[in-house]
């Protein structure tokens, strides 16, 4: 089965959607999504121990404030399925540099309920061409655990580079996994 496209059907405010989803910043109604993720097991097997409610409440402030800043350190967008104006997660893109703002990690949470259905291709892949057209990234990167299969296939769709020194270098000191995406090496599915 092949990818679902993954075009910026139209963009507003830091808003974008596609065929299936929309994309917005993240805001103070987002609280009860953010604690499903974060405090959810089954959602943080692969990325760290689930957090209580107490920290992902303060997880949730810090976020909003970072997104609020400026010039943000953090932004993220919560994903909505348009046929049901259901949010079904939260993706985000982190500036680890605060003088370059060229390059961000990207990062993935999705709800159990809305796995299988190719969601992370499409919401990702939107998120990239946003921030290589929008935001005039030049650089995205991700990094996940060897064990998570599912985000492996889904970054090979959307035209990740797998640096083979770097993950050589990686795999002898832990179970994490670094890729990147340059403009012109994304794949638009």
């Amino acid at each position: 089965m092949s990818p679902r496209p993954t075009q910026l059907v139209s963009i507003n405010n830091h808003s974008f959607q596609t065929s299936r989803l929309s994309c917005r910043p993240i805001n103070i109604h987002d609280r009860n999504l953010y604690q499903q993720l974060y405090c959810c097991e089954k959602v943080m097997r692969n990325i760290s121990h689930p957090l209580s409610i107490e920290q992902a409440n303060t997880a949730f402030e810090r976020a909003i404030k970072l997104q609020n800043s400026h010039k943000p350190k953090l932004m993220s967008w919560t994903i909505i399925e348009t046929s049901t104006q259901q949010a079904i997660g939260i993706q985000g893109l982190t500036w680890k540099n605060k003088y370059n703002h060229m390059e961000a990690d990207i990062g993935f949470m999705l709800l159990p309920k809305a796995n299988g259905k190719l969601f992370p291709e499409e919401a990702m892949g939107a998120l990239m061409e946003y921030a290589f057209s929008y935001l005039s990234l030049t650089k995205i990167t991700a990094h996940y655990t060897k064990a998570n299969l599912a985000t492996q296939r889904f970054v090979k769709k959307l035209g990740f580079t797998f640096p083979e020194i770097e993950n050589e270098l990686s795999k002898a000191k832990s179970d994490i996994i670094f890729c990147y995406a340059e403009p012109e090496k994304q794949v638009t599915v």
